[in-house]
């Protein structure tokens, strides 16, 4: 539940803000929001430029993942039967967006950043969580889902 609750969070109030806010660099006086895309833009300048992949893609994960997070926590804590089917999905919406963000990168030349810290701290580092994470909730939920199906036609069989 925390990495759900973290994550669409993440998506409506982080990348949100960016999606919607397209002068941000620009404000006399920017709000936090601004300043971390502004720092994060250090790692991948294509932010700051508003490059057409990259903003459709934050976009995706502000309007449909986040919600759809939030909607796995109520999910899990109310111990819901789509909740791992959900995951899953959002899940695979997740690495989705990764493979979009990260095949436009390398199709762009890797030229976008500061220096080598920024592409290894920003670029590699904090978006390597929304990889390996989503990997393993996406297995773990495929795997309790397919139990869950076979026990459902075991059981009408009986």
């Amino acid at each position: 539940m925390c990495w759900w609750a973290f994550t669409g969070l993440t998506h409506i109030m982080i990348e949100g803000p960016f999606v919607f806010t397209p002068d941000f660099f620009k404000k006399e006086n920017p709000n936090f929001f601004d300043e971390v895309w502004k720092e994060y833009s250090k790692g991948d300048s294509r932010y700051v430029a508003r490059d057409t992949a990259t903003v459709t893609v934050e976009g995706i994960t502000a309007v449909l993942e986040g919600p759809a997070s939030l909607l796995a926590v109520y999910a899990i804590a109310s111990r819901k039967s789509f909740s791992h089917i959900l995951q899953f999905a959002v899940c695979l919406g997740q690495l989705y967006g990764c493979l979009v963000y990260f095949i436009t990168a390398y199709l762009d030349g890797f030229n976008f950043w500061v220096g080598p810290f920024y592409f290894w701290a920003y670029f590699i580092g904090a978006n390597s969580f929304w990889i390996w994470i989503p990997m393993l909730i996406a297995i773990r939920s495929w795997k309790k889902t397919c139990a869950a199906f076979q026990a459902e036609k075991v059981k009408k069989t009986k």
